[in-house]
């Protein structure tokens, strides 16, 4: 099972053509979600989780053995978490000063890794981090400066098993944890 979280009608980053292309690879079989990421309202989210088709794929994706995720930036100018829900400039830089550094998995995330408490978290048609928990390995994808805060919170959020970034952006997070548990 693969949902990917990628910029919805942009060929090369759509969800459904990064899903479809990787199970292809993978000899596997894409499982999409239909509905949207964000719905208009909380009670309008929680009737869609409860469709049967949404609730099968959801259910696969709580019991998969993998899951690829993407972790994204917020800040203004270099998010395309943007794309994904259109928010005015006021709002983007609002959002940021009151500590969102990324987001994962849709999911609006604060440096320590904690969801934040913002009202388009809970109209997010999506698993949350915390039922990933179960997964055996849950691997973490970003490249990038923008993305180092937001990969450092999806880690204080023990949300990854594994993480896969370039050279530079992997420098960056592992100045951070010198000298810890994380890097030996």
């Amino acid at each position: 099972m693969c949902r990917s979280q990628g910029v919805q009608g942009k060929y090369f980053t759509d969800v459904n053509h990064l899903a479809t292309r990787l199970a292809e690879r993978l000899g596997g079989k894409t499982m999409l979600l239909h509905a949207p990421l964000f719905a208009e309202s909380k009670a309008q989210r929680d009737m869609l989780m409860d469709i049967s088709s949404i609730k099968e794929v959801l259910d696969l994706a709580r019991r998969a053995n993998v899951a690829l995720v993407g972790i994204g930036s917020v800040q203004p100018a270099e998010s395309s978490y943007y794309d994904l829900h259109p928010v005015p400039e006021a709002d983007r830089k609002m959002l940021v000063g009151t500590g969102v550094v990324g987001e994962f998995m849709g999911h609006l995330i604060r440096d320590n890794g904690a969801v934040a408490n913002f009202a388009l978290n809970s109209r997010l048609v999506a698993l949350s981090p915390q039922e990933l928990g179960q997964c055996e390995r849950v691997i973490g994808i970003a490249a990038g400066a923008s993305k180092v805060r937001p990969i450092e919170a999806a880690l204080e959020g023990g949300f990854l098993s594994s993480l896969i970034v370039d050279e530079d952006t992997a420098a960056e997070v592992l100045q951070k944890y010198e000298g810890t548990e994380y890097v030996a």
